[in-house]
């Protein structure tokens, strides 16, 4: 009887032992999760700024490979669709860089670059109806949160007002072109007369 009872007592501890064991298992497995989740920007962000650099010196395939890295880590960074829609553009594949695009902006509703870049590409083709929401977007984020990294702080906002006068002009909309372009005038005082910067415009899209 006491020898069960030994016996008990040995099985008992070691299921004890085993919990315990388990518990601290699962305990480091959450740890390693928390820290890759945590990494996992900073990963994705180092890897697209060297997809970026490759990109401006025209290695336009080792970019892409570097975008691709990114996206296996996080099938949703904005940032990536957008630079990966950018090659696919310039390698002249508009139909994956449209993709990649809707890709981009469906990640981050706020993403003004993406959504601006895919309303101009619209307007490239002569789809002028497609292009309005995107542009529509950028102007809805305002000079704030559209800020443009190469032609000034507010270059996405402002340069989706002008494209957007110019799409409410080519799907016949009177109303929206002038309201446009004296919301063009409310925000950019400084800029000269609107119509000015549209005539060039306009001149670029007058055959589609």
């Amino acid at each position: 009887m006491e020898d069960r009872l030994i016996l008990y007592r040995k099985r008992r501890q070691r299921r004890q032992e085993y919990k315990e064991l388990a518990a601290k298992s699962c305990y480091g497995v959450m740890i390693i999760m928390i820290a890759l989740a945590g990494l996992r920007p900073l990963m994705v962000g180092q890897i697209l700024s060297r997809a970026d650099a490759y990109s401006a010196v025209g290695r336009l395939d080792e970019s892409k490979r570097q975008c691709d890295k990114a996206l296996l880590i996080d099938d949703d960074s904005s940032r990536a669709w957008c630079l990966l829609a950018r090659i696919y553009k310039v390698r002249g594949d508009r139909q994956m860089a449209y993709g990649a695009y809707e890709r981009a902006v469906q990640a981050d509703g706020e993403n003004g670059s993406a959504h601006f870049e895919l309303g101009m590409m619209y307007m490239d083709d002569g789809r002028y109806p497609l292009a309005i929401p995107y542009l529509e977007r950028v102007r809805r984020l305002g000079p704030d949160k559209a800020k443009g990294d190469r032609f000034g702080r507010n270059s996405y906002h402002q340069a989706s007002l002008y494209m957007l006068a110019l799409c409410y002009e080519k799907v016949g909309d009177p109303t929206k072109t002038e309201l446009t372009l004296k919301e063009i005038r409310v925000f950019y005082p400084n800029c000269g007369n609107p119509e000015d910067h549209l005539l060039p415009l306009r001149a670029n899209h007058l055959t589609r």
